[in-house]
């Protein structure tokens, strides 16, 4: 490669790592979101989310990734944000069997309940999206990395793990896509 190419190409690069650096979202913008589920399934829908939520009733648990958007700017309001609209571009509801959380345990997604339907189910909920149900699981797993029990002075505690599924094939936009990650949630008991 000649010198003079190098030099373009090199200049090329700097120029794009600058406006990288420089880049500011415009007035009125939602922020970029903080993480991002990853998975092919982010290549027909956004993925992103700013914090997770692992919520815990005596039939399911479910993880939620969650898009914390603001509302408004209101002029009047001194430009301060008022108030905030939650999507939730990822669900994973797992159903629990005798009420115990799978804590330090792999589960698979796939397993089927006591009614003929997978134990593991992914939708979303975002605002102005109509895709809320995903397609049924290939093959998936989901790991708690913690106790989601509160401790003696009635405090819950965050939690890890991780998860992976993959979609069956078919004619849904999601059909055939994965999806997988870490996560550290917060947990919610309702």
């Amino acid at each position: 490669m000649s010198s003079s190419r190098r030099a373009a190409l090199g200049l090329a690069g700097g120029l794009l790592l600058t406006a990288a650096a420089c880049y500011q979202p415009a007035p009125g913008s939602p922020p970029p979101p903080k993480h991002v589920v990853e998975g092919s399934l982010g290549q027909v829908m956004s993925m992103g989310y700013d914090e997770a939520r692992l919520m815990v009733t005596w039939q399911d648990v479910s993880l939620l990734f969650v898009r914390i958007l603001p509302l408004a700017s209101l002029p009047d309001a001194g430009g301060k944000e008022v108030g905030t609209l939650e999507n939730y571009p990822l669900k994973l509801t797992y159903s629990l069997v005798d009420g115990g959380v799978p804590e330090k345990v792999r589960v698979d997604l796939t397993e089927l309940g006591g009614d003929g339907r997978q134990r593991g189910l992914f939708s979303r909920d975002v605002q102005d999206d109509p895709r809320k149900a995903l397609p049924p699981l290939a093959r998936g797993e989901l790991y708690i990395d913690g106790t989601v029990a509160p401790d003696q002075n009635g405090v819950f505690h965050d939690v890890q793990g991780d998860f992976h599924g993959t979609f069956i094939d078919g004619i849904e936009p999601a059909s055939g896509h994965t999806v997988f990650g870490t996560f550290d949630a917060k947990v919610v008991v309702p």
